[in-house]
This record gives C-alpha cells, sequence and structure tokens, in this order.
C-alpha cells in the first residue's frame, strides 16, 4: 500500500507526516487497520511519525509505503481471527440448542473482534508494521525529486 503525504516536521531522524489525501482511506481494505496502527484519532486530521530514511525536511511531499506482507498480515488478523472464533464458538456449542449455539458464536464473534483489535494495536509498536517514507516526490522549494531508498519494493521501481 502506498500513498502520498505531506512531511509536517522532522526531529531526530524521525517525519511527522500527513497523509494528502484522506479520501483514499474510503476504498482500501486495510482502512481501519491502518488508521489503528498509525494512531490516528480524527481519521481527518491523521498525522503520525515515521522513520524519515529519505532525508525528507519539512514541507516536502512524499511516497509513504507500508510493505505488503505487513499488509496482508493486518487484513488477515483484521478479518480472518473474527470469523475463525465465531465458527469455533458455534461448534463448541453444537451440542446444545439452537440459541446455545447462536449464543456460542455471538460470543465466538465478540472474542474475535477484541483479539483482532489488541493484536491490531500491538503490531502497531513494531517497526514493520509502521508506513515509511521510500520517495521524495516534491521537494517544499517545488523541484520534483524522483530518488527512490533501494530497498524499496515499490511497482515500477528499477535499481
Amino acid at each position: 500500500m502506498t500513498r502520498e503525504a505531506l512531511v509536517k516536521e522532522v526531529r531526530d531522524g524521525k517525519a511527522l507526516v500527513c497523509p494528502v489525501d484522506t479520501g483514499e482511506c474510503d476504498s482500501c481494505e486495510a482502512r481501519n487497520a491502518c488508521h489503528t496502527l498509525s494512531g490516528g484519532k480524527d481519521r481527518k486530521v491523521m498525522s503520525f511519525w515515521t522513520e524519515n530514511a529519505a532525508g525528507a525536511s519539512r514541507g516536502d511531499i512524499v511516497s509513504l509505503e507500508l510493505k505488503p506482507s505487513a499488509s496482508l498480515t493486518i487484513i488477515t488478523v483484521t478479518f480472518l481471527v473474527p470469523v475463525l472464533l465465531l465458527f469455533a464458538g458455534y461448534l463448541f456449542m453444537s451440542g446444545g440448542t439452537d440459541g446455545e449455539r447462536a449464543a456460542g458464536s455471538a460470543a465466538g464473534l465478540i472474542l474475535g473482534i477484541v483479539m483482532a483489535v489488541v493484536a491490531n494495536r500491538r503490531m502497531g509498536a513494531h517497526k514493520s508494521f509502521n508506513m515509511r517514507i521510500v520517495s521524495i516526490l516534491e521537494k517544499a522549494e517545488g523541484k520534483p525529486m524522483p530518488e527512490t531508498i533501494p530497498e524499496s519494493r515499490m511497482e515500477g521501481w528499477t535499481p
């Protein structure tokens, strides 16, 4: 997952970035998990700190990337865990009445949602699940900078 952001502040090798168009979040399958991981409270004013390996400065427009493996892990935990626990709750109560099976399914689903939220927040503490700056798209002075960090796996990147 990639997106553009504006660098608001640079301090101690990190940059405070604000996504340029938060409307992109509406079409993304990982929007809620990504929002949770970035620590944002209000999606309209989502800003977060990230590593500044590209050497961006205040006012630069940068390209951010979330590694595909991190994105897939987030999506799997967010959606698959609740569904699996829903079925586990049903199977646990399979010997009961219809109402008991429904209650077991509901309890499994609720437990799955709680576990997914907790797991998403814990993943947010790990560096590998944070978005990172991979290139500077436009310097604050208005000069384009097509420089990309070599370890980036972005589409279209050539060594």
